[in-house]
Parts: structure tokens; sequence; C-alpha cells
């Protein structure tokens, strides 16, 4: 911390005391899921979206993980009663808060959240009965549920996520852990929805049915390690906002894995520091 404590300035006017504080990595990363400070000094002047975004991705989904554990008598199908969640938290949240992480220069952060945000945004169109996707591909008194080209459609987003789990996972490698865990468990919670879409598509049968299900209750067990890694990262994040003691560490990965590259110093913790040469 550094203090100026001056008491006159050139016309003999009284000058006020002004704080700096400078975060180191640890602290910084309680903030922002960012390994250093971005260029600029926007964070010192707006508030930090991290926790909205946070808080726009867990609340749709753990409620999403708890009908896919099929708890208190959900199951999949109960998803299309919170579409509403998905509208107006999921995605409004998220996306504002990605949209403000891109202004404070925190790139990675504010891409996570915007593409999971648009994904909630998805999940609401399709399973709002007034768009009635599913009820396109009724045919022959066959529910459009058990369609092979509908649910082949949805698994085949289902593996595009997974891939773009995998990338962002590749990124948080140098966030935190808790973060890096969350991601990394997206991933298969995305692709055993894929298998189960697969197996619903292929094999609309009673037994086929169950056992899609039953695909997806696992994938269900990977998210929710997800919400509870999100959930303590959410605890961690409003103590530092707001500047409450909070004994849980973050497990900081910006100094433990891989060295920074010259391009991400360019983008984060100001410009690159040449050596100087003394005379």
């Amino acid at each position: 911390m550094r203090m100026s404590n001056d008491f006159n300035g050139a016309n003999g006017a009284p000058l006020s005391r002004q704080v700096t504080v400078t975060l180191n990595p640890e602290d910084y990363e309680r903030l922002f899921f960012q390994p250093s400070q971005a260029k600029g000094d926007l964070s010192k002047r707006l508030g930090n979206p991290t926790l909205i975004g946070l808080l726009g991705f867990l609340i749709p989904f753990s409620t999403t993980v708890f009908c896919l554990l099929e708890f208190r008598g959900t199951n999949p199908t109960s998803l299309t009663a919170i579409s509403g969640a998905y509208y107006f938290i999921g995605g409004i949240a998220m996306n504002l808060a990605g949209i403000f992480e891109l202004i404070l220069g925190n790139t990675f952060p504010g891409a996570v959240f915007i593409v999971y945000g648009c994904h909630w945004c998805q999940i609401a169109y399709a399973d709002d009965p007034a768009h009635n996707l599913v009820g396109a591909y009724t045919a022959d008194g066959v529910p459009g549920g058990l369609n092979l080209q509908y649910n082949s459609g949805n698994a085949m987003y289902n593996v595009a996520m997974t891939l773009t789990s995998f990338v962002f996972f590749l990124g948080s490698l140098r966030t935190n852990a808790p973060f890096s865990l969350a991601i990394f468990c997206l991933i298969f919670l995305f692709a055993f929805l894929a298998a189960g879409d697969f197996q619903i598509g292929y094999n609309p049968t009673v037994e086929g049915t169950a056992h899609a299900f039953y695909l997806i209750k696992i994938g269900g067990g990977f998210a929710f390690v997800s919400m509870v890694c999100g959930w303590y990262l959410a605890i961690i994040t409003v103590c530092a906002s707001t500047g409450v003691p909070c004994p849980l560490p973050i497990f900081d990965l910006s100094t433990k894995i891989g060295a920074k590259s010259r391009a991400a110093q360019l983008e984060h913790a100001g410009a690159v520091r040449e050596p100087v040469s003394k005379a």
C-alpha cells in the first residue's frame, strides 16, 4: 500500500490523501478469474462483474443438476419448468457480466461468461413450450422427443459444448484449482448428455429411455462437482468483494503452471518491462 500525505499544494490549498492498493496475484484471483490484472485502470472505476456472472451461472446450473440427479421427484423433463431461469438469470446475467469483463480487459472470463450465458439462452429457447420445437418432429404418432433427427441434433450440440469446455479447461489451468476443476467436470457433463441423446434417438424404447436417463444421471454427478466448486468460488468472491475475512484458500495456479508468454504479458499486468541499461 502506498500513501501520499501532502498538506499544501502550490497555491496553498490543502491536498486530499490518496490511497493506492496493489493486489497480489492471489488476491486478484479472488476477485477476477484471471491470472493477473489487465492494462488500464478501469477496474478501479468500475465494479467487479465476476460475482454477477458466477451467480448467474450457479442459480440455473444448480437447479439443472438437481433435475439431472432426479432429486425429490424431478427428472430431465423437469427442465422445461425452469426456462425462465435460463432466460433471465443465466442468459442475461452471464452475458452482461461477460461484456463488462471484456471492457475491463479480462478476455478469458469474459469469453467463458458469454459462451455459457448464450448456452442458457439456447436451452431456454429449445425447452420453451411456446416455441414447441419438439412438436415439429412428431410424426406417425411417435412423439418428437423420441425422434432420431431431433435427438441426434441435440447430441451434436452437446458434442460441440464438450469441445468448447475442453478449450476453456486448457485456459483455466492458469487461474485457480476450483475453477479449473469445475470446467473439467463440465467436459464430462456434456459428453454424457450427448451419449444420452444418442441413446434415446437410436433406441426409443422404455429400456432405451431408462438407459439414457442413467447416462444423463452420470453426467449430473460430474455436474454436481462443478456446482460445489462454483459455490465455493462464490463464497470466496463475495467475501473478497466486501472485505469479509475468508479463510478458504483460492488455490491460485497462475504462478504454478507454465511460464507467462510475452503475448499474455502484453494483454495482462500492464506493459512488458524491458531491462533498463545503466550508463
